[in-house]
């Protein structure tokens, strides 16, 4: 289900949740919706999230956790500070180009948004008390499942409907690929396969939820720290998948540097990816020898700066 180039077609989808979703700025758009009671006209699972309070580190009830994600994906996005870390630690991809492409007759950009939305719908329906402890135990599946009954009725078709739902359902997912430490090539390929290519969309919406949950108190050294770990799942796929590019294969992989490097830190090994997939696209290394010997120095530079 890659996503073509193109201008979008005419879609069934509400015209002013469709405005919402293609305006310059997103939540203003939404508040409006919501103040009209349209938006949970349209979608009223997001109706129970209202007031429903979350524990431990969330500064926001689930309905305005959702809002606050999206939030975070425009100003993720738009110029500025921000918008220019992720784009120093994503080098390799064209953001612009990437969200602008089309999937079912609309931008994935819209689509990021939904999900950013939708992402946490199903929490009040797998609430549930552990060991004394508020917690939502498969959410996100269970959003998923929600939202593939919701979107067609709201006017989305079954490809957007399919990108969202992944969206909803894997955004833990980049978490838990790295809990399953160490991290594989087949792991990565599956979790590309799993999303269906769409990895930047998760790795938005997976970095505005971090954003959204703690509120006031995220603070720049969080959004570094998260530019780094988005850093280093974007390379493992990218250089295990190609993450849906149009990209040449990449003359080593995440496996090889481990064993060739005696690598264990996430952080160096998604920092060494990065560099040795970026030089192979400016045409710098062109073969695997050339590739370790770029990796060799780039790690020694790192360790270096980590004195």
């Amino acid at each position: 289900m890659r996503a073509s180039r193109g201008q979008p077609p005419v879609t069934a989808v509400d015209e002013g949740l469709l405005g919402a979703l293609l305006a310059p700025e997103c939540v203003p758009a939404l508040r409006a919706l919501d103040q009209r009671g349209e938006l949970t006209r349209l979608i009223p699972e997001l109706d129970a999230g209202r007031g429903f309070a979350q524990p431990e580190l969330h500064h926001y009830d689930v309905f305005e956790h959702n809002f606050a994600a999206v939030e975070a994906l425009d100003r993720v996005l738009r110029p500025g500070k921000v918008n220019s870390m992720l784009r120093a630690a994503l080098p390799w991809i064209d953001l612009d180009a990437k969200l602008g492409t089309i999937t079912g007759g609309m931008p994935l950009i819209a689509l990021t948004r939904l999900a950013c939305l939708l992402h946490d719908v199903a929490k009040p329906d797998t609430a549930t008390m552990v060991e004394g402890r508020l917690r939502f135990p498969r959410h996100g599946p269970r959003g998923a499942e929600l939202m593939r009954e919701r979107l067609p009725a709201a006017g989305f078709e079954g490809a957007t409907v399919e990108v969202v739902a992944r969206l909803i359902r894997y955004h833990l997912r980049p978490r838990e690929l790295i809990l399953a430490w160490p991290v594989s090539d087949r792991a990565v390929r599956r979790f590309v396969a799993d999303l269906d290519g769409h990895v930047l969309p998760l790795l938005l919406v997976n970095l505005c939820d971090g954003m959204a949950t703690r509120g006031p108190a995220y603070t720049q050294e969080h959004y570094v720290r998260h530019c780094a770990f988005i850093s280093y799942v974007a390379g493992r796929a990218w250089a295990a998948d190609g993450a849906g590019t149009v990209a040449p294969p990449p003359l080593v992989t995440g496996d090889e540097l481990i064993a060739e490097l005696d690598l264990e830190s996430g952080r160096l090994l998604g920092a060494v990816l990065t560099s040795i997939r970026h030089a192979q696209f400016e045409g710098v290394i062109s073969d695997r020898d050339s590739a370790l010997a770029l990796a060799r120095s780039v790690l020694a530079s790192l360790r270096v700066d980590d004195r």
